[in-house]
């Protein structure tokens, strides 16, 4: 026996693989001709970015300063995530610089919608680790880490509060779950923490720059109150005045406005409370009149808006604190009548407005001006909101409900079962508002009255007789009732006796 090795025969294909990879190795490779156009290559050639992250750092930073005015919300947005990625590989991760990015972030999505609080929140919390990791305290001489836990902490807190108060929002039919899920426990120990560092900084930063951030610190507290405080704070009154001196002195192009929106929220705050009601109604005064004299200084649309809006925000707060005045049916005309003026005939504020007239109307127990109102405006919903809209059921449900106090069964029980159509659709079956119309419904259908007319056997309205009773029909030919039948007529066996 051979002890040479036996080799194995190449198949086909591979024979053809070993031909195609030996000729791609013996084939002679172009050389390189320096002369030869660019352009014929086909190479793109790509810059190269040699600056270090220290100076792509300062570079960013100047251009965010320079295009502050002009740069839209995602070039600006783009910017600050530039400014994270570079401040971490030039830092660390663990830097107060990183933290600052992460802020700067954070203050980004707050001011954006509400939609945007996971974000706001999500790196808000980055800059909090990073804080915990340095083990920064309150201290007497260090400015950048005072600021910076300052801001993180305020930021935290802002974050808190507009989840509280997007939680409060009843016009919003699907809650956004990212949000209600953002914590809302340790608002107090954050504030705690940001008064601590507050105070140092007061010691280290000049008056002008201490004064801008104490400001926003009393923003917070005012929203803080507003939304978290279940008893009432006696030192509303004293930051009030406050933030009305800071209005004046840092806003120029916005202070009566924003004085206005201060003076209307307030007012909103203090009306919760049965001894400070009148307080409250006298800050709504206050907005009015500032509201007034803008609009007859420089009349505009916008004037017009805040104008009626102060209008109207100060006529529901008598309502709902019982205050039913001779002049507060012409208070809401004005507020009709200044909508009118800057938006036309008939639009969603003038509706609004409507339907707090009715509301007072009701309280007043002037249900048929209630009636009037609401039926008059009730086409005007569908055109402008649609047939299967908030508003519209709304309405359906408290024409039917004015109509029910007032004996009115047939007229109550026509547009409860429309009411009752659009929640079954809207809401679903099982929805506590559609059983509670189902409820009246089934309450109503007791009157005979009702119960023939709405509910009986009609075709176009007219209720159809009994249908005739045929003999020749007597037995069902259906199976399972002719088996039924069989076994019901059939005899029982004879037992035989023994």
């Amino acid at each position: 026996m051979s002890d040479k090795r036996k080799s194995r025969p190449f198949s086909a294909s591979r024979q053809r693989r070993l031909t195609k990879r030996s000729s791609s190795l013996d084939s002679t490779r172009t050389p390189f001709n320096p002369n030869s156009s660019i352009c014929a290559t086909n190479v793109i050639l790509v810059a190269i970015d040699l600056r270090t992250p220290k100076q792509k750092i300062e570079d960013l930073q100047k251009e965010i300063i320079e295009s502050k005015d002009e740069s839209t919300a995602e070039q600006y947005l783009n910017q600050l995530v530039l400014m994270q990625v570079y401040t971490n590989l030039e830092y660390g991760d663990n830097s107060i610089e990183n933290a600052r990015a992460y802020v700067n972030l954070s203050k980004f999505y707050l001011n954006r919608k509400s939609n945007f609080l996971p974000q706001a929140k999500f790196h808000a919390l980055n800059a909090r680790q990073i804080l915990e990791y340095l083990n920064i305290k309150p201290n007497d001489d260090n400015i950048l880490q005072n600021l910076l836990a300052y801001d993180i902490y305020l930021t935290l807190t802002k974050c808190s509060i507009n989840a509280k108060q997007y939680l409060l929002q009843r016009e919003l039919k699907i809650k956004n779950k990212h949000i209600l899920s953002i914590d809302k426990v340790h608002i107090n120990h954050d504030f705690n923490l940001i008064k601590k560092y507050l105070d140092k900084l007061k010691h280290l930063m000049k008056p002008m720059a201490y004064e801008q951030i104490h400001m926003e610190y009393l923003f917070v507290k005012f929203d803080k109150i507003l939304f978290d405080s279940k008893e009432f704070d006696e030192s509303i009154y004293e930051l009030i005045d406050q933030l009305v001196i800071y209005i004046e002195k840092f806003f120029s192009n916005d202070q009566i406005k924003r004085t206005i929106d201060l003076y209307l929220r307030s007012g909103s705050y203090l009306i919760k409370y049965d001894e400070n009601i009148q307080d409250g109604l006298k800050y709504y005064r206050k907005a009015i009149e500032l509201a007034n004299e803008q609009e007859k200084t420089k009349s505009s649309i916008k004037h017009k808006h805040q104008l009626a809006n102060a209008i109207l925000q100060r006529s529901i707060a008598k309502v709902r604190t019982d205050r039913l005045t001779d002049d507060l049916e012409n208070e809401f005309q004005q507020a009709i009548q200044l909508y009118k003026e800057s938006d036309g005939e008939m639009n969603k504020n003038v509706l609004k407005v409507i339907d707090e007239l009715a509301n007072f109307y009701t309280k007043a127990e002037k249900y048929q001006d209630a009636l009037n109102v609401l039926c008059e405006s009730l086409p005007d919903k569908i055109q402008l909101f649609g047939d299967f809209s908030e508003e519209v059921i709304q309405t359906e449900s408290r024409i039917g409900s004015i109509y029910l106090r007032e004996g009115e069964c047939l007229n109550a029980v026509e547009h409860l079962k429309t009411c009752l159509d659009l929640q079954e659709f809207v809401y679903g079956s099982n929805d506590s508002r559609t059983c509670e119309t189902r409820r009246l419904i089934e309450f109503l259908k007791k009157d005979p009255m009702v119960s023939r007319t709405f509910f009986a056997r009609t075709q176009d309205g007219i209720r159809q007789s009994r249908p005739v009773f045929r003999v020749t029909n007597k037995v069902s030919h259906k199976k399972e009732d002719l088996q039924l039948l069989q076994k019901v007529t059939k005899k029982p066996p004879i037992s035989s006796k023994t």
